[in-house]
């Protein structure tokens, strides 16, 4: 195929005919109105750098106080409890999403219904320059659910205001092969291609609320039994990526 085509797939899928397009990330159930704070976050504020805590652009605030909270995650290696295989995930990503995008024609007959995904006060989309932002409804949704889950276990221990970051979401065939030259992680049958599977950053957060900046391993257990819970509930299939920093979840 040629390459300029499929350099435009990401755009392509974006513009894609037949797709019912739904705003995501709203606290509104079915038959209530959407949650118009989303629209209010598409360029969230930008927060000082303490490169000296996590040696890495998470938003916290420079000489700020670190504080503990309690955390119950199971006492054992986080790769050793989400450790579902590649090959699992991707039986849940063929039932519940999409036949992947590999040319043109195919950005057209997407067959399924898609929720294009903004940053939002249940999370943050952090760079997104190997996927695009849509998921099919499903994973929308439980994508919202996990963030909110996450705030709500900070705020029930004395927590302020985080979000998560999501670091990945869908992409294409020439996005994948892009980003397995620069991360041997990544793989070309990829769970991503379906649009049921997002990463969640474990090194990086959103602090919102500077006059309590909470500590980088706390943060990082709380969204861990945060993400077991949905797991145990059959809700989602999960990996501990460690090189990557994220945890990758496919939809089930």
């Amino acid at each position: 195929m040629n390459l300029h085509i499929l350099r435009l797939l990401p755009m392509l899928l974006l513009m894609g005919l037949a797709l019912a397009i739904v705003t995501s990330c709203g606290h509104g159930g079915k038959g209530q109105g959407q949650d118009t704070t989303a629209w209010s976050y598409k360029a969230p504020p930008a927060m000082p750098i303490n490169r000296s805590i996590t040696g890495d652009s998470m938003g916290l605030i420079t000489d700020a106080d670190i504080h503990r909270l309690p955390t119950y995650i199971e006492q054992r290696p986080l790769k050793e409890i989400f450790n579902d295989s590649n090959a699992l995930q991707l039986v849940a990503a063929e039932k519940n999403g999409f036949k992947p995008v590999t040319s043109l024609r195919d950005a057209y007959r997407i067959n399924k219904p898609l929720v294009r995904i903004f940053s939002c006060d249940a999370y943050m989309l952090d760079d997104l320059s190997a996927s695009v932002p849509y998921l099919v409804p499903k994973a929308a949704q439980l994508l919202k659910e996990i963030g909110y889950a996450f705030q709500d276990s900070i705020k029930k221990r004395g927590g302020k205001q985080y979000r998560i970051k999501v670091t990945s979401v869908t992409r294409t065939v020439y996005s994948v092969s892009k980003l397995m030259r620069r991360n041997r992680a990544a793989t070309e049958n990829s769970c991503h291609r379906y649009g049921t599977t997002f990463d969640i950053s474990w090194v990086k957060f959103d602090c919102l609320d500077p006059s309590m900046v909470i500590s980088l391993e706390d943060l990082k257990n709380i969204l861990a039994e945060v993400v077991q819970d949905f797991r145990k509930q059959g809700r989602c299939y999960a990996i501990f990526e460690r090189k990557s920093g994220c945890l990758h979840i496919t939809v089930r």
